[in-house]
């Protein structure tokens, strides 16, 4: 198994965080009942986060994430709850 990096922390607006494949990829894994991929090593470490996020995310809220190729905005809205309620960064 692949250590990890850290990545460098910036400002990301909530529809880019759920607009990702990682993301997209995490939340449908885990809605369906998949376990982790400790396997999946992206060739950008912050697609890992991502794809975190997602599974945390699928935990929560089960709706919509995009409707055509935009992001709605029920999902940005409960992502937003959530990071308020201290359950997503």
């Amino acid at each position: 198994m692949t250590r990890a990096t850290q990545v460098e922390t910036r400002s990301i607006k909530i529809s880019t965080i759920i607009r990702s494949a990682a993301f997209v990829r995490g939340y449908k894994e885990a809605l369906a009942g998949k376990p982790f991929d400790y396997g999946y090593n992206p060739a950008d470490p912050s697609d890992l986060w991502a794809y975190e996020r997602g599974r945390q995310f699928a935990l929560i809220w089960n709706g919509p994430l995009k409707h055509n190729k935009k992001v709605t905005v029920s999902a940005i809205y409960q992502y937003h709850c959530a990071m308020i309620d201290g359950l997503m960064i």
